[in-house]
Formats: structure tokens, sequence, C-alpha cells
């Protein structure tokens, strides 16, 4: 019985400084991203004619923002710069590149129908920056 206790209270500080961890991490984000200095949110996003997921980073910096496509991309999809966030969802089983930590928001532009992914907690920041006028 003491070995259980023992691996139930390891576990338990375990879980208790990784969500330590992450909460500072989201508190920093925020913080940096209110401040206006430039954050990277790791995004996944495929655009009206691609076959495949283009991973890369969403940047935001000063109220604007840029998408930095992957540096081992053969052919990334550049984001349009006239998305507009439309609906927000979980993946869906076809979507293998992604799981289930990630919320895609289905997004409209002038080349088509625009899917961006990102991790919860993260995605907030992508969605406030693209409803910025």
């Amino acid at each position: 019985m003491p070995a259980f206790a023992t691996t139930l209270t390891v576990f338990l500080a375990g879980a208790v400084m990784a969500a330590l961890h992450l909460n500072k991490q989201q508190r920093d984000t925020t913080a940096h991203l209110i401040d206006g200095r430039r954050i990277k949110v790791l995004c996944v996003v495929k655009g009206p004619q691609a076959s495949r997921w283009t991973r890369g980073h969403f940047v935001i910096e000063s109220g604007r923002w840029t998408w930095e496509p992957g540096a081992r991309q053969e052919r990334p999809f550049m984001l349009p710069s006239d998305v507009r966030p439309g609906r927000m969802r979980p993946p869906a089983l076809g979507e293998g590149r992604l799981n289930h930590r990630f919320l895609v928001m289905e997004c409209t532009s002038a080349e088509g129908d625009v899917l961006i992914a990102a991790l919860h907690g993260r995605v907030e920041h992508v969605l406030m920056a693209l409803t910025r006028d």
C-alpha cells in the first residue's frame, strides 16, 4: 500500500506542476499580447484548393498579424490577408493531422474557405487578431 500512495503522490505532484507551467505560459502570452509585444502561435492552415495542412506560425504584433509558413514546406499555403473567421469547431475524424487538443476555425476569404487550427488556449489570440479592424 505505501508504494501506491507514493506513486499517487508523485503523479499528482507532476500533474500540479504541469498545470502551473501551462497556466504561466498562457498568462505570459496574454500579457505579451496586451503589451503589444510579438507573439507566435503555432497553427496549421488549409486553403481552398489545398489537399494538405500547412504548418506554421501566426505572428501577432502591434495590432497586426502575419503568417509564417513552416521552413520545411515544399509549397506552403500563404494565408490571405482578408481572412475573416466564421465558426469554431473541434477537428473532424477525417482531419488526421489534428488531434483532440486543436480547435478549427472555419474562415472565409476572397480566395475561398480557409481552415485555421490552433491549440486550445491559443486559438483565442488568433481569433482576436483576425477580428480586429
